[in-house]
């Protein structure tokens, strides 16, 4: 796992892992009809994980057990996308996860299987344009197939049109969303900020450093952020500029410096990133869903002067067999 990757998989569990914490996002952000039926008394974070190695790159698992008000058990499972190139075949990894939790139930136990609540946690820079719904990943030749396609289909919790809904949550969510949307944007850095002094406002003392401390190494790690422009910013708040020196010196005891020194190798491949998400929404809004195949040939290009070339041509192009030509060229070059 990178550093970055680690960082952001240690900033959702130090966060969503504090069982009050998790017990508030599964009050505030999961449907009302399903959440009525739970006991929320009973909620606990799990440490099993079940997303493979080859997966841990880009994604991190949560799992929270509760009872329902019947006394059934029933699992909420959360798989985290850190990236913005998050895909349809999400949804085998969701599969693979229920298949494994039910296998081990029948190993142990009779009677009815539990219940799983699968949710994708997206806080990605492009919108989310993928069906929800599990069958979509077949093409079906009539309607005659779908009785023997598994039908599921998962939550998705995007955290850019969560924060834009202002809906009801709690402080420590509140905060937890706005600094994982604007991590991506080097602009916006001043709402982090922001955003970090409404802990102090509306949790105690405590909880409040705690949260703040874990968001203040995210921030260090995740962003070109400087100890000292961090430690001036947070300056008046309590412990502000103490736990931005801690942290700092803490990262600095794990490789900090070394992780400085690849900061701008992860800038470019946000760059690039970014400017292909672009390019894919706008495609997308031109022609419709693109096909696998282009989606694909899209994340191969690797070099920012041709995407950027690729959006100021892709309104002029007059169909999707014209614009696909154009990526085929910037994927060979």
């Amino acid at each position: 796992m990178s550093d970055t990757s680690k960082y952001h998989d240690h900033t959702f569990r130090a966060i969503l892992g504090r069982e009050p914490v998790a017990r508030d996002f599964v009050r505030y952000h999961l449907p009302e009809e399903i959440t009525r039926d739970m006991n929320l008394d009973t909620v606990k974070v799990s440490s099993r994980s079940y997303v493979s190695d080859n997966l841990k790159e880009s994604m991190t698992d949560l799992v929270i057990t509760l009872q329902l008000n019947t006394g059934e058990p029933a699992e909420i499972y959360i798989l985290v996308e850190h990236k913005s190139d998050l895909d349809a075949w999400t949804k085998i990894q969701l599969f693979k996860y229920m298949n494994e939790v039910w296998q081990s139930f029948i190993q142990k136990k009779t009677g009815t299987l539990p219940i799983i609540v699968p949710l994708v946690f997206y806080h990605g820079t492009a919108r989310w344009n993928y069906s929800l719904e599990f069958s979509d990943l077949f093409n079906l030749p009539s309607k005659h197939y779908r009785k023997y396609i598994p039908k599921f289909e998962h939550l998705l919790h995007e955290v850019p049109e969560i924060n834009k809904k202002k809906a009801k949550t709690s402080i420590t969510l509140e905060v937890f969303h706005l600094v994982l949307e604007y991590i991506f944007y080097p602009e916006k850095r001043d709402q982090i900020y922001e955003a970090l002094e409404l802990l102090f406002k509306g949790l105690d003392a405590k909880e409040a450093h705690e949260i703040f401390a874990i968001l203040i190494k995210y921030l260090l790690i995740a962003t070109d952020e400087t100890p000292e422009e961090a430690e001036e910013k947070v300056k008046h708040l309590p412990k502000g500029g103490e736990t931005v020196k801690t942290t700092a010196e803490v990262l600095r005891q794990e490789g900090y410096h070394e992780a400085i020194k690849e900061k701008p190798m992860w800038q470019k491949e946000a760059k690039v990133e970014n400017s292909q998400e672009n390019l894919i929404d706008v495609a997308t809004e031109v022609y419709g869903p693109l096909p696998g195949s282009l989606y694909e040939k899209i994340k191969s290009i690797q070099s920012l002067e041709n995407l950027r070339a690729l959006n100021r041509k892709v309104i002029r192009t007059q169909s999707l067999e014209e614009f696909s030509e154009l990526v085929n060229r910037a994927a060979q070059n």
